[in-house]
């Protein structure tokens, strides 16, 4: 009985309240809006949260993973959080006593030639370290060595997103060690990353590498 009794009053109310939408639209209309923004606003900072805070990064052991900025507290209306110039690299390469592996990063873009219509493509350029500290396997192929890093070589080392595989490649199996012409300058490729690889909030579709010329290296050019 009482279930039956709270139905039918529930009933009543939602009867009332149709009837009272209807006689005012206006108020109705600013209502539903209201709500909607609320909602649309709310659900917009929990997915942040959740992609920031609480769903872990899509590597393994994410927990030991580290960024590194710096303070400058010497410089006038500089910026709280500085990025790394290509000298530090250098000496965090040498140096470091703390971590298993140290890489330096930067995104961008670059033209593919020699693939049919010539494109333009985005780009993650890493140095050796990197890919190794996230701990993703290529699916084929292999990460950027040390040896890759060098200035100079005639080839460019290549690695590509499973995306990009699948779409210019149509998933060749064979395409390890083809050379394909990226900003003029030939480039070999040497591994397919897998499906599920992500970079933190980029969306590459090739890996480079940066080659750092330590004799040109010096502290400013805090871009990486």
């Amino acid at each position: 009985m009482n279930t039956i009794g709270f139905l039918d009053s529930l009933g009543r109310d939602l009867r009332y309240a149709v009837r009272a939408m209807i006689h005012n639209p206006v108020f109705t209309l600013i209502a539903v809006l209201t709500l909607g923004i609320g909602i649309g606003a709310n659900t917009s900072i929990f997915s942040v949260v959740n992609g920031v805070l609480i769903k872990p990064l899509p590597y393994p052991n994410p927990d030991e993973l580290v960024g590194i900025w710096h303070a400058t507290p010497g410089i006038p209306n500089a910026t709280r959080d500085v990025n790394v110039s290509p000298a530090m690299y250098f000496t965090y390469r040498e140096e470091n006593r703390a971590f298993q592996h140290i890489g330096f990063y930067r995104t961008g873009s670059a033209s593919v030639t020699g693939l049919g219509d010539p494109e333009q493509v985005r780009t993650l350029f890493v140095t050796h370290g990197t890919l190794q500290a996230l701990d993703v396997q290529p699916m084929m192929g292999r990460w950027f060595s040390e040896a890759d890093d060098t200035p100079n070589l005639n080839s460019s080392p290549v690695i590509l997103t499973y995306g990009y595989w699948q779409r210019r490649f149509g998933g060749d199996e064979n395409v390890i060690g083809r050379v394909i012409t990226i900003d003029s300058r030939p480039g070999e490729i040497i591994g397919v990353m897998p499906q599920h690889f992500r970079f933190l909030n980029a969306d590459p579709e090739v890996i480079l590498t940066l080659r750092f010329d330590r004799r040109a290296a010096f502290l400013g050019n805090f871009s990486y």
